[in-house]
């Protein structure tokens, strides 16, 4: 399996110690391009990101999703700046849409 890490260096020199390849973006925009180029090229079936760029990066992932390709996998993890939450957001307003009614957890 070849894995893609995006993020900014201390996030993603973790990963390529385990052998992922490194994509150094310190913006959400950044993380987004580069993500979309990824997605594009199609050589990855794992991209890690940090949980800060979920808003940023949503658009592009959305778009794999509709498509219904099933890779890449996205992971979206917290980072050393622990703004945690965005997924969990993201994820209640995906199955509140689904239900038809607001989930308040």
């Amino acid at each position: 399996m070849t894995v893609a890490v995006v993020g900014p260096p201390p996030f993603i020199t973790c990963f390529e110690l385990v052998g992922a390849e490194g994509f150094e973006a310190e913006s959400g925009e950044e993380a987004a391009s580069l993500l979309r180029r990824l997605v594009e090229e199609g050589d990855y079936r794992l991209i890690v990101l940090p949980e800060r760029f979920a808003e940023e990066t949503l658009p592009v992932r959305e778009a794999v999703m509709r498509r219904g390709d099933i890779s890449p996998i996205f992971a979206l993890i917290p980072d050393l700046t622990l703004e945690t939450g965005m997924r969990m957001e993201e994820l209640k307003r995906a199955v509140s849409l689904a239900v038809g009614t607001k989930l308040e957890l």
